[in-house]
């Protein structure tokens, strides 16, 4: 029966905006960071109350602020809460003091004002520089506002090339400006002071290194005598917080930081690394000799004469290492890819020369840089990991050569042509019924205009046709990919056998072929592996649809 409309009998109220759920946001950078100026903390959110009362319908669901943090980027913990809210739908409304105090950063505010915003239905007001998103309570003013966020972006880099200035100045007077002092010194009004229970351990390893011990065996005593490492001693004084901290012991590495380290005969070294304040990332170390040295700034741990001895002996060692060494050798075909099955730390390599001739070995670190480690310390001869490795990509070569001939009778017995319409037929299925879909989606509106709907049954239908929509576009997407892969199957196309066959001949494991095809290679105490091949997906859905000889004659055309 055909529907009758009830346009003339059907009254339409006049509907509210949906109800305007507020997020006030507040920020000050560190340089503003309690000051009383027009920029502070209160004088914000008042000039946001106050602007707020303006919205009809409106509630302010939460303020944000982000008090000392930088405008040049979005990482800050505030702006991050508030934008969950936002994906949760609690706030459909931000409002600002100015585009400043919103993002310094140019192209990523564009992001945020152009797209973002706009595809998550949020308004966006900086009410000091009239931008309203929606437009009410200012004009359009587009070109205007991206003029203004460059001019936030280049005072951003100013501030940064001021503060390295500063910065610099500090550094000509023999001023610290980085955030922790070396081990056996402490930080006060940007000197170095001792720190006398870590000096004596300083002391201590210098006087060790006099006698002819190594770094290795200055970690060992150290460690055996249940000495804190830096990093564990760091934590006890409450300095800083690291991971593990408790566990973590005396290295070879941290010996040698302390060995050769200017600071500990009263030098100040600076300058080490290129950094962004603007875009706060480290951009490289520098060589060594554009470090910034201030000399006799602070008071000496250890006396000059012993330092420059131990230096002497360094290179002393360095080059009687460099004799020893021998041949050149050969690479580590695995690095990178091998790692350790227990704490999943990358497996290290370990070079011994006897008679001029190298040996490797592989061995877990962190068995020796960890108290509470259940890795093994022992070590085994990388030959024998990549001779196991290649084996076992052998195997799967020869699994690549059986499935090729395999699908090349099948091809030649036409075994595919039922599968693929199969295929076919479902993909035209499921993109007949979401055109379906969305012509009942898009005419449900008319009939809620006409008065054939009500509002409450356009919205139940709609989110009814919505969520078949998008299950329909999941699923297209789906047997799209199933059936450009099992074309390309069908065509010897796909890419784990392709990837195995080009190395068919091949009798030594090589950088390549490891890189090509191992994902992880992970090593366990007792020296067995566990293998992740790449093109996983691609091998387990080509064996699914490898269809045994003696099932041939079934489905086909």
């Amino acid at each position: 029966m055909a529907r009758t409309s009830r346009k003339q009998a059907f009254f339409v109220p006049e509907t509210k905006n949906p109800a305007i759920k507020i997020a006030l946001y507040v920020r000050l950078s560190n340089e503003d960071n309690g000051g009383k100026g027009k920029d502070s903390i209160n004088n914000q959110l008042e000039l946001l109350l106050d602007f707020s009362k303006q919205l009809e319908d409106a509630e302010i669901v939460e303020t944000y602020i982000d008090n000392g943090h930088t405008g040049t980027d979005f990482e800050r913990p505030e702006w991050e809460h508030m934008m969950t809210d936002v994906r949760m739908h609690k706030i459909n409304c931000i409002i600002v003091k100015d585009l400043s105090r919103f993002a310094r950063n140019y192209l990523e505010a564009g992001d945020y004002l152009e797209k973002i915003f706009p595809f998550m239905g949020v308004r966006f007001i900086a009410v000091n520089d009239n931008f309203d998103s929606w437009n009410e309570f200012f004009p359009e003013k587009d070109l205007i506002t991206d003029f203004k966020n460059l001019a936030n972006d280049y005072y951003s880099k100013d501030i940064s090339k001021k503060i390295l200035s500063a910065f610099k100045a500090k550094k000509e007077q023999g001023h610290f400006i980085g955030n922790k002092a070396p081990y056996g010194y402490i930080v006060a009004d940007n000197h170095f002071i001792i720190d006398k229970p870590a000096a004596d351990i300083v002391r201590r390893i210098f006087k060790m290194k006099m006698q002819g011990m190594s770094s290795y065996r200055i970690a060992c005593t150290l460690n055996q005598e249940n000495v804190s490492s830096p990093s564990k001693y760091a934590m006890e004084q409450g300095w800083a917080k690291y991971k593990n901290s408790g566990d973590i012991l005396w290295q070879p590495q941290a010996v040698n930081r302390i060995l050769y380290n200017r600071v500990y005969i009263g030098d100040m070294v600076q300058g080490k690394y290129n950094y962004s304040i603007y875009s706060r990332e480290k951009r490289g170390k520098k060589g060594e000799e554009t470090w910034e040295i201030k000399e006799n700034m602070h008071e000496a741990i250890i006396e000059k004469e012993v330092f420059c001895q131990i230096q002497e002996i360094k290179e002393r060692n360095r080059e009687v290492w460099k004799k020893k060494q021998g041949n050149p050798g050969y690479a580590n075909v695995l690095e990178g890819i091998l790692e350790c099955g227990i704490c999943h730390h990358a497996i290290r390599r370990n070079k011994d020369v006897r008679n001029g001739k190298p040996s490797y070995f592989f061995y877990c670190a962190s068995a020796y840089n960890y108290t509470q480690s259940e890795c093994s310390t022992a070590s085994v001869a990388d030959y024998k990991i990549f001779d196991m490795v290649l084996k076992q990509i052998k195997l799967q070569i020869d699994l690549a050569v059986e499935a090729e001939a395999l699908i090349s009778r099948m091809r030649e017995k036409c075994c595919f042509s039922f599968h693929y319409k199969e295929k076919k037929r479902g993909l035209e299925t499921t993109g007949a019924e979401l055109k379906r879909h969305i012509y009942l989606k898009t005419s449900i509106y008319e009939d809620m205009k006409q008065g054939i709907l009500t509002k409450d049954e356009y919205l139940i239908a709609k989110e009814k046709y919505s969520k078949k929509i998008s299950e329909l576009e999941k699923r297209l997407d789906e047997q799209k990919v199933e059936l450009k892969n099992f074309e390309e199957y069908i065509s010897f196309d796909n890419r784990w056998m392709k990837a195995f066959l080009q190395f068919r001949n091949t009798n030594e494991l090589t950088r390549e072929m490891a890189v090509e095809l191992l994902d992880k290679v992970e090593l366990y105490g007792d020296k067995q592996i566990h293998i992740r091949f790449r093109f996983r997906n691609e091998y387990e859905f080509l064996m699914s649809h490898l269809i045994p000889e003696d099932k041939w004659g079934e489905k086909n055309d």
